[in-house]
């Protein structure tokens, strides 16, 4: 495995933009097998039902991966592992977003229009700041959704990324290829898409995932449309860590590496292996560095350059406490905590108790209820 701690990787497929069809499917329900987390649904802002199910307890992760259908994903046997080991220590929320398994029908990809998909999510999960994973074309809807929601991401990852699909389709004659074969039978493209997300290493995984993606969407979900989220990446301000692997074929390594170029506080994990899904080939380098990476993301958020203990009292202000409680809570004198809350009123310029109780809520200082 090759770290490098700066330059390296490309921005997440996309699919095509717009909605397909007027009127989408409602929520479904499908025999559970035992054991299967279950699904649950949220409504966006534009009326969509997004299926998603979450596992695992500690800091949130909100996981979108690029294909799917959430009520067959725990009978995957590499999906199930993975997602096990990935909730390991943290809490996964696997999203499905619009146009795909149980989630409204009718949809082409776009990626401002499913970040509205994890925006549905995390407000009915009531989260206020998490970690955010997207893969291959949702790591542009993950890139949307930082850039847009910059206070709620704490960090970014991004699995085989690329940023523009113009300039991704035009990197690789083979992957042109398998659109044009794609555009003439979906059961050859599923099969090929398959085959290069297991490795070309196993037909019978390769198999079993490509009547996985049948099951969750038609062939309109995976021939991409045009998008461009290059002005949102470079002004991206979370932490960001794109996980490539050096013998994928599409999107290349190029094409990853430039991703990471683009933002300001980037990581690149250049892996080895041909598989172009993480839940295929080596998992536990893949795992490993998502554990390194995000193995800061249950410390609390620090902005504006607040102490520690300004953040403990910013916490329990914004928690309805008085300046007397406070001071019994932190055995300190009133005088004191006085002192605290007028630096933390300057350092994060607000007037009151009620703006910074705003703040605080707004930067995962506290909890929502």
């Amino acid at each position: 495995m090759v770290n490098e701690r700066l330059n390296d990787a490309e921005n997440a497929a996309g699919l095509n933009q717009g909605r397909a069809r007027p009127t989408p499917a409602p929520p479904h329900k499908e025999k559970r097998a035992i054991g299967e987390p279950v699904i649950q649904y949220a409504k966006t802002s534009d009326g969509v039902n997004i299926a998603y199910f979450s596992i695992g307890t500690g800091a949130p992760l909100v996981y979108v991966p690029p294909g799917g259908n959430a009520g067959q994903a725990w009978r995957q046997p590499e999906v199930r592992s993975w997602s096990e080991r990935l909730a390991a220590g943290r809490r996964v929320i696997r999203l499905y977003y619009r146009g795909i398994g149980l989630s409204d029908r009718g949809w082409k990809f776009d990626p401002e229009l499913t970040a509205r998909d994890i925006e549905a999510v995390a407000a009915k999960e009531g989260l206020n700041r998490f970690a955010l994973f997207g893969g291959l074309h949702t790591s542009a809807t993950a890139i949307f959704y930082a850039h847009k929601h910059p206070d709620t991401v704490s960090h970014l990852l991004l699995w085989c990324p690329f940023s523009n699909t113009r300039e991704y389709i035009e990197s690789s004659p083979a992957l042109r290829a398998a659109l044009a074969a794609g555009e003439q039978d979906w059961r050859t493209l599923s099969e090929l898409i398959g085959l290069q997300a297991a490795g070309w290493a196993d037909a019978d995984q390769a198999g079993r995932f490509a009547a996985y993606l049948r099951a969750g969407a038609d062939a309109d979900q995976y021939l991409l449309g045009e998008f461009d989220v290059r002005p949102q990446l470079s002004q991206l301000t979370a932490p960001v860590l794109v996980l490539h692997r050096r013998e994928v074929a599409f999107p290349t390594v190029e094409v990853a590496r430039q991703v990471a170029l683009s933002v300001t506080d980037p990581r690149f994990v250049l892996l080895e292996g041909s598989a172009l899904l993480p839940f295929f080939g080596d998992t536990e380098s893949v795992l490993a560095a998502i554990d390194e990476f995000l193995a800061g993301a249950n410390e609390p958020v620090r902005p504006a350059g607040l102490t520690a203990r300004e953040l403990e009292i910013l916490a329990l202000l914004a928690g309805g406490s008085s300046n007397e409680t406070i001071a019994r809570a932190l055995s300190i004198s009133t005088r004191t905590v006085e002192r605290h809350i007028g630096n933390i009123y300057r350092k994060i310029d607000v007037h009151n108790r009620a703006e910074a109780t705003a703040y605080a809520f707004r930067h995962g200082i506290v909890p929502t209820s």
